[in-house]
């Protein structure tokens, strides 16, 4: 499973749940994908609501880089996104404590 489609399941979740829409309102940020060997897409928070599109963005709030592998696993759980940052597979641009709420916000939606 790709990224992508693994961050499609969790946008789905997050558009059934009532709870997580309160959490996000007021949390309005883009974030672009660009895995290294996939292609690149993007993730928009804007009114409690979150969608997901295929492509770039420019001006997105943080751009987030690392293998579709990485991705893959930080998104379910099988890689700690600090320790990839840290141990250099993961590479954050841009408001990167906005990524870092948004980590939370996936790992939110995944339980």
């Amino acid at each position: 499973m790709t990224s992508y489609e693994v961050m499609n399941g969790i946008v789905a979740k997050a558009a059934t749940e009532e709870s997580f829409r309160k959490d996000i309102s007021g949390f309005n940020k883009s974030f672009q994908f660009k895995p290294s060997d996939a292609k690149p897409y993007y993730v928009e928070i804007s009114n409690g609501s979150v969608s997901l599109k295929d492509g770039e963005l420019q001006g997105a709030s943080a751009t987030i880089s690392a293998t579709d592998q990485a991705l893959t696993d930080i998104f379910t759980g099988k890689l700690d996104a600090i320790k990839a940052f840290m141990q250099g597979q993961l590479k954050v641009s841009g408001d990167i404590f906005s990524a870092q709420k948004l980590t939370g916000i996936v790992s939110k939606i995944r339980k």
